[in-house]
Order: C-alpha cells, then sequence, then structure tokens
C-alpha cells in the first residue's frame, strides 16, 4: 500500500516497511517467545491488553517491568498522543488525569480502564467546546490590521490555563487559516494583474476575504465532524500503542485493519501517487518518495513537504490542514489516469501546488539497479549501483531478494570493465536482516558481518554465510540521514573492514534495533468471536557492529561528511522518544581489508574539493536557512507583516532554487545487458532516462566519481 497513514500522535496506525517511515529490521520469521493466552473473558480489549502486557514482559528486548516508573513513561506517551498540539486539554485537565501517572500498571495488571474512560471523556468534551469556539471566530469579524501574533510551537508551549485563553487561541488559530487564504488568493491576483491576463476577474477585498472564511469554515466544520465521529476501537488502540510505544519508538500496536495494511506492504505492490505520508503535529507530512512512483515521475514533491490541500482535476481543493490522515489519504488515492493537485508546504515555506497523475507503482522500480558513470574528463568509469530498500519476499522462496538481485548488477557491471563501484543507499531505510548479511558477503569473503545481542544478553555474530567476492575494486557507500538500519549494517560493517570509503551527511539515522510481528489471534484459544485482535511489532534485539560499536542513536559518521540540506535539522533515531542507549560490546575477530591507495590522501583531496566548491556552499548556507526557518513558530496576524513576511522566505528560497538543477560533468548511459533488454520497451527507456539525468545533476555522485578517480 502506497500513500501509507503513519500517525504518530493521534492514533496507532502501520507504518510501511519502506525507508524512513519504518526503519526496522525484518526477520523471515515469526517470533514466538511466550505460550498460548487461556482466557475466561470475552472482553476484547481486556483480551488485547493481556496479550500487549505479556508480550512486553515476555518478548521486549528490555524485559518490560510493569512498574510505577513505567506508568509514569506510559503517562506522558498518552498525554503526548491525547492532545500532541495541546490545542483541546486545559492545565487543570493534565493536572486531574496526572493522578493516574503511577497507576497504569496496576490497571493493566488488574485489567481495567479507568485512566483511559476519564481521558477519554475530557478530551471528547473538550474538542466539543473547541468546536464552539471555532464557529464563534469563524462568525466573527477579523481585523487584520490589529498587530499580534500566533505561537504555533507546541513543544515549548504549555497548556492553556482557562477556557478564556483556550478561546483566545482558537481565535488566533482560526484567523491564521484565513489570513492565509487571504494572502494565497492576492498573490495569485497581483501576479494576474502584472501579467495583464485578461482571463482573471479582479476581485474586491471583501470579495476574497469572504471566499477565504467560507473555505476555512468547510475545512474546519469537516475537521469537527471528524473529531466528533472517532471510534472507540480508536481511541482504545490511541491508548494500548502509548503503553506499547512508551518501550521504545519502532514498537506498536497495529489493530486488525493496520496489520492488513502491513501485510500489504510486505507483499510489495503499491497503488496511489508514491509517497509514504505521516502526520506530524496535525499536519500531513511526506516522510517518503517512492522510486519510479507517479510522485517520483512528477518530481516536486519531496520528503518534508507538508500537504496543505487536495483537489480532485479542476475541482475546487480540500484542505487537510486539519484531517486525520486516513481521511487524507483516500482523498490522495484514487483511480490510475486520474490527477490530484496538492497544495504543498515547503520546508522553506514557500507554497507550490503540485499536479500529479495517479498510477500504480511497479515492484520492479522499488529493486536493485545500475548505470555505467562517465567522469567529464573520460578517464573514469564507474559502475552505480542503487538500492532503495532491503527488500525481501520471504512467502515466495522464487520471489525477489535484494542480495540476489545486487550480486546480479555486480556480475553485469564486471563485464563492464569499470575502475570502482558507487553503492548508493541515501534514503534506504532498511529491510531484511538475513540480506544485508548476504550482500555484506559479496564484497569481503569470509567474516562476520554484523553481531546481535538477545534480551538474555547473549550476543552471537552472522557471517558471510558464503564464499568467494562478487566484487574486489575500489568501492565508495554513499548514505545520508535516512539511511537506517539495514543500511547502516552494510556501511558500517565494509567501514569496519575499511572495505570502502563511507560518504554522506554528519552520520546515518542511527537505529540499531531489530523488530519482529506477533499476530495475537495465534495465542488466543477458542474465542473466535473477539477475532480478529490484531498483531504487535515488538523489539526483540539489537544490533552492533563488528568492532563492537552500534549504530544505535549514533549511526554511521562517514569517512567523508559532505554537506547536506538536513545538516543542521533534528533528525534521527536520537530524538526519538523512548529511543533504546547507545552501548557496545566486545568487538568480533576480522581483518581489514587490503588496498592500494593511501587511503587517507584520497579522503583528505575529498575534504579539499567539497571546502572549495561552491555549490556545496550554497547548500550549506542553504541548509543554516532551513534550520532558521524551521525553528520558527511565531506568525504574525496582520495582514501586511504577514505578506512581507511571506515574500521575505519565498526571495530566500529563490537564491538557493538553482541547486540540483545543473548537470555535473558526469555521463550516465545503460549497461550493456539494461540497454539490450530496454530495446523496444519505451515506458523503460523512459524511466532509466529519467533516472539518468537525475543522476548527471547530482553534485554528491559527482564527487563519489572523484575519490573514484584517487583510489584507482
Amino acid at each position: 500500500m502506497i500513500d501509507t497513514p503513519i500517525d504518530n500522535k493521534r492514533q496507532s496506525i502501520m507504518k510501511t516497511i519502506i525507508k524512513i517511515s519504518t526503519i526496522f529490521l525484518v526477520l523471515a520469521f515469526m517470533f514466538m517467545a511466550f505460550k498460548p493466552l487461556l482466557i475466561k473473558t470475552d472482553d476484547r480489549d481486556k483480551v488485547i491488553l493481556a496479550l500487549v502486557r505479556q508480550s512486553l514482559e515476555d518478548a521486549h528486548y528490555e524485559s518490560i517491568v510493569f512498574n510505577d516508573k513505567f506508568s509514569s513513561k506510559v503517562f506522558e506517551e498518552y498525554l503526548s498522543k491525547l492532545d500532541y498540539s495541546k490545542r483541546f486539554l486545559l492545565k487543570s485537565d493534565v493536572d486531574f488525569l496526572s493522578t493516574y501517572r503511577y497507576a497504569i500498571d496496576d490497571e493493566v495488571r488488574l485489567g481495567r480502564f479507568e485512566l483511559y474512560k476519564a481521558a477519554t471523556d475530557i478530551i471528547k468534551r473538550r474538542q466539543e467546546q473547541a468546536a464552539e469556539y471555532y464557529r464563534e471566530a469563524i462568525n466573527g469579524k477579523f481585523d487584520f490590521t490589529v498587530k499580534e501574533f500566533i505561537h504555533t510551537n507546541s513543544d515549548s508551549a504549555d497548556y492553556a490555563a482557562s477556557e478564556a485563553e483556550l478561546r483566545d487561541y482558537w481565535r488566533k488559530n482560526t484567523k491564521l487559516a484565513v489570513l492565509e487564504r487571504i494572502s494565497d488568493q492576492l498573490t495569485v491576483q497581483e501576479k494576474a494583474i502584472k501579467d495583464k491576463d485578461t482571463s482573471y476577474k479582479v476581485k474586491s477585498m471583501d470579495s476574497i476575504q469572504a471566499n477565504a472564511v467560507a473555505r476555512v469554515k468547510e475545512s474546519y466544520d469537516a475537521w469537527m465532524k471528524r473529531l466528533a465521529g472517532i471510534k472507540e476501537s480508536e481511541w482504545m488502540s490511541l491508548y494500548i500503542n502509548s503503553i506499547v510505544g512508551a518501550c521504545d519508538p519502532h514498537s506498536e500496536y497495529l489493530p486488525p485493519d493496520d496489520k492488513t495494511n502491513f501485510d500489504i506492504s510486505m507483499s510489495g505492490k503499491f497503488e496511489g501517487i508514491g509517497a509514504t505520508l505521516q502526520n506530524r503535529n496535525g499536519q500531513t507530512k511526506v516522510m517518503d518518495i517512492i522510486p519510479g512512483s507517479a510522485s517520483w515521475r512528477q518530481g516536486e514533491l519531496e520528503v518534508n513537504d507538508i500537504i496543505l490541500k487536495v483537489g480532485q482535476g479542476d475541482a475546487e481543493p480540500v484542505d487537510i490542514g486539519n484531517m486525520e490522515l486516513d481521511d487524507a489519504v483516500k482523498l490522495i488515492r484514487g483511480k490510475k489516469g486520474t490527477t490530484v493537485k496538492l497544495t504543498v508546504k515547503k520546508i522553506d515555506g514557500t507554497i507550490k501546488i503540485i499536479p500529479i497523475i495517479r498510477d500504480v507503482v511497479i515492484i520492479e522500480e522499488t529493486y536493485a539497479k545500475s548505470s555505467i558513470l562517465t567522469s567529464k574528463d573520460g578517464k573514469t568509469r564507474v559502475g552505480y549501483v542503487y538500492l532503495p530498500k532491503f527488500y525481501a519476499d520471504f512467502n515466495d522462496k522464487n520471489g525477489r531478494f535484494c542480495s540476489k538481485d545486487v550480486k546480479r548488477e555486480l556480475e553485469k557491471l564486471a563485464s563492464e570493465h569499470v575502475d570502482g563501484v558507487i553503492f548508493d543507499l541515501r534514503n534506504n531505510g532498511g529491510g531484511s536482516l538475513s540480506d544485508v548479511v548476504d550482500m555484506s558477503g559479496l564484497f569481503i569473503g569470509n567474516g562476520p558481518i554484523v553481531q546481535v545481542k538477545k534480551r538474555d544478553g547473549k550476543t552471537e555474530h552472522y557471517d558471510d554465510p558464503a564464499p568467494g567476492i562478487s566484487y574486489n575494486g575500489p568501492m565508495v557507500v554513499m548514505v545520508n540521514n535516512f539511511s537506517a538500519s539495514a543500511s547502516e549494517i552494510l556501511a558500517a560493517a565494509l567501514q569496519d573492514y575499511d572495505r570502502a570509503i563511507i560518504m554522506g551527511s554528519q552520520s546515518s539515522f542511527g537505529k540499531g534495533t531489530v523488530q519482529s510481528v506477533i499476530d495475537f489471534d495465534r495465542y488466543v484459544q477458542g474465542h473466535e468471536s473477539i477475532k480478529p485482535l490484531g498483531a504487535i511489532k515488538l523489539t526483540i534485539q539489537k544490533f552492533y557492529r563488528i568492532n563492537g560499536g552500534t549504530t544505535q542513536l549514533k549511526g554511521v559518521i562517514p569517512d567523508i561528511v559532505m554537506p547536506d540540506a538536513y545538516a543542521y535539522m533534528k533528525v534521527g533515531e536520537k530524538e526519538s522518544p523512548n529511543a533504546l542507549k547507545f552501548d557496545e560490546i566486545p568487538q568480533a575477530f576480522y581483518m581489514k581489508w587490503p588496498h592500494k591507495y593511501d587511503k587517507q590522501a584520497v579522503v583528505n583531496a575529498s575534504r579539499a574539493r567539497i571546502a572549495s566548491n561552491p555549490v556545496f556552499k550554497q547548500i550549506d548556507d542553504n541548509a543554516r536557512r532551513l534550520k532558521t526557518r524551521s525553528d520558527e513558530s511565531l506568525y504574525p496576524l496582520n495582514l501586511e507583516d504577514y505578506r512581507q513576511y511571506q515574500k521575505k522566505i519565498h526571495d530566500e528560497a529563490e537564491k538557493y532554487n538553482k541547486i540540483g538543477t545543473e548537470k555535473t560533468g558526469v555521463t550516465a548511459t545503460f549497461l550493456t545487458y539494461d540497454k539490450t533488454a530496454a530495446l523496444g520497451d519505451t515506458i523503460k527507456t523512459q524511466k532509466f532516462t529519467k533516472w539518468f539525468e537525475s543522476l548527471e545533476k547530482d553534485l554528491y555522485i559527482s564527487e563519489a566519481m572523484n575519490v573514484i578517480g584517487d583510489m584507482k
């Protein structure tokens, strides 16, 4: 499934295995850590609660103990999920609910839901009040000449101290929503006047404001209706996931529908525009673009874009700013060939409308593929291998496995007599543990690849299972902030063996844990009437580098660090609440790879080129700008001030718009084998051609080419 809802803050929604939105190692077996549960009740919620407790106590890596300390963590997690934006609850509500802070462990043991019932009653009542506050504001008059501001960062804000304070927040929030739409319309009108567009009918300010108010009212009315329609099962899933989520950021309870979605994601066939979505603080955020998908081919939608509105063809777009993620995804999805228009907010604050023709995401586009890269001077010829994820079809022994596919790509490259290989793991969020072990062995021969520590403290290492090497020449591995899990295992292993030079962001993601899925239906005997019960995705192991360190929190530190847009942003496992700690174990026995080049000289030469490259300087300057803008949370509610602010950030963004649009001098072409296979297939040829064009504009690949040239 694509356009996948992943809502950490509102309710527990399935996380797809693809890339950063999931980032977990998939085990090729069902983890069975406890015996079937004998139950004496048909109360479904109590059964699920008992299963959650048993699985956390018996199978979680950290052997969860239900005590007051854990209860307090659950309470904080629940509170953040219940009202992540602090726009509903009063401080007095939080104080009242805090009386349950140390009682959750007792409630779980006894199968009681007192906190859940109290919290659900309060949040429902406060949401009804919020609807009243909003209607009061939207039906009133807005004065956009008043000098006032709204603070939008809920992390640094406290809960409202009184109903009057909360009412004023909703007035300002509604005013900002209207203001944004007025500003958008004025911008369109001013451009039409400047361009002397006679087809455009100039509107009065009163007309523009009335239109903005009507659109906000429609959007907010729909939002309030959705809030009122949240099912009890959804509220219960949110509560149960607060218990599971207090253990670590990658464990979660999957309700039956979400378990089904999870299974679909593992099958490898996706539909939609090709974007993985997540609800972050009430906003629909793009977490991933699937290679080969409709979004990828269109080229304008990017990771970290926030989708504000969704339009069907030429119809009036629907505001999804406060929409539940499931509902937003339903609007974005649609039949193949139809057009959806997404109004998105870029990371620098600029607004853009992106039309995308919906399509089926063909699974072949997510498989490993290669290209031949030739340097500008023609002296260096490199094999480039791109791996978007560590895929594996555990349900079909004849299915696709990334380790086998990469081996096949290396075999094709061998006949091309390349000077080196660039292995690109950027934005690869991981996948199959067995495949990353097999794949690493293609480059190092015999020896350990990764160490794994279980909940009982015992460690073991996974060795390269097959003798022989598929490629033994110069090699660069590319990573970035979003390379995680299995990607980090491969990069770390090749770095520890000194087999390759690692290039990329300041560090990779920093996820060093292994998860497995336990289907609850298998652990309840009888009681078919309460099934399906869903499943739990549980952290059961940690993995470690062969040098004894772990990638957990720290990630893999590249040999050559390159500037990137997220260099100063808060990204990675270290930013996740309840992340497991960093630690070390004894190193395994392994021998360094012998190579002929002077590694330090190669690294120093690359660092010097990066430091003197004006485009890399631009990238770093833009990264600092993005950090500054992302930290801003105070918005003017005066029309003139707001428009000046928007113009300022738009003008700033214009300075950096050309980054990544110009060719670097590198030429990308087909491998001989692939060119023959693509003959007569216009669609495949077009896809490869588009891919080649992106490689030829990639400054990071260009520098990796230089490094390979120095390693020859």
